[in-house]
């Protein structure tokens, strides 16, 4: 029979590797797959499924960069940013009317903001390895982080269950599941699943009517 004290040893986690996948991920958000400032020119396709499955929208983008992007409710409104700049239009290459800027003047600093913010509050984080995912083999990422309420986000807080598939062997996110969304508005999880699926290309540009 073992000790005691050699059962609760076997028993209890082991915090290094849990440690190690956290430190992994926040990793990932300087320069990595999780930060939008080193991904390239991509295209996504947002599918926002019910708790039964049933499709309830579908979001299209294009990122130049995060800071100049165009997207919207499939056939829906669209709207362009170029820095703090915003316009409106009803189909992704317009035609544009300016409105009114609703993003912060420092655009990059609030987004790095909140990038440190889900860093800082990562938790539930896992790395279990490499998944299938429509015959192609990508690494499988999950953590729960949020936003923190700020002046700049007008005391706005949001947050998820975040699950990432990367290509393991550019780096780049394949796809990016959320779940058990939550929100200044709405503290409780919602049963509501986001599908973005990743699309890459360098002829991708974002500018701004003339």
């Amino acid at each position: 029979m073992l000790p005691l004290f050699a059962c609760l040893a076997l028993a209890a986690p082991v915090p290094a590797l849990a440690d190690a996948c956290r430190d992994r991920i926040a990793a990932m958000f300087d320069g990595g797959p999780l930060d939008p400032f080193a991904r390239p020119p991509h295209s996504f396709v947002g599918t926002t499924y019910d708790a039964a499955g049933n499709v309830r929208w579908i979001y299209e983008a294009r990122y130049e960069t995060p800071l100049k992007t165009v997207g919207g409710m499939q056939g829906g409104q669209q709207v362009l940013l170029d820095g703090s700049d915003s316009w409106m239009g009803a189909s992704p290459d317009g035609p544009w009317t300016k409105a009114p800027n609703l993003i912060p003047d420092d655009h990059e600093g609030f987004i790095r903001a909140q990038m440190a913010q889900n860093v800082k509050n990562l938790d539930r984080t896992d790395c279990p390895g490499m998944a299938d995912v429509d015959g192609t083999t990508l690494e499988k990422f999950v953590y729960f982080t949020k936003t923190d309420p700020t002046p700049e986000s007008a005391g706005a807080w949001f947050g998820a269950l975040n699950t990432v598939f990367v290509h393991p062997q550019n780096g780049r996110v394949m796809r990016w599941e959320t779940s058990e969304s939550v929100a200044h508005y709405a503290p409780d999880p919602s049963g509501d699943v986001q599908v973005n699926v990743y699309t890459y290309d360098p002829a991708i540009t974002v500018s701004p009517p003339r």
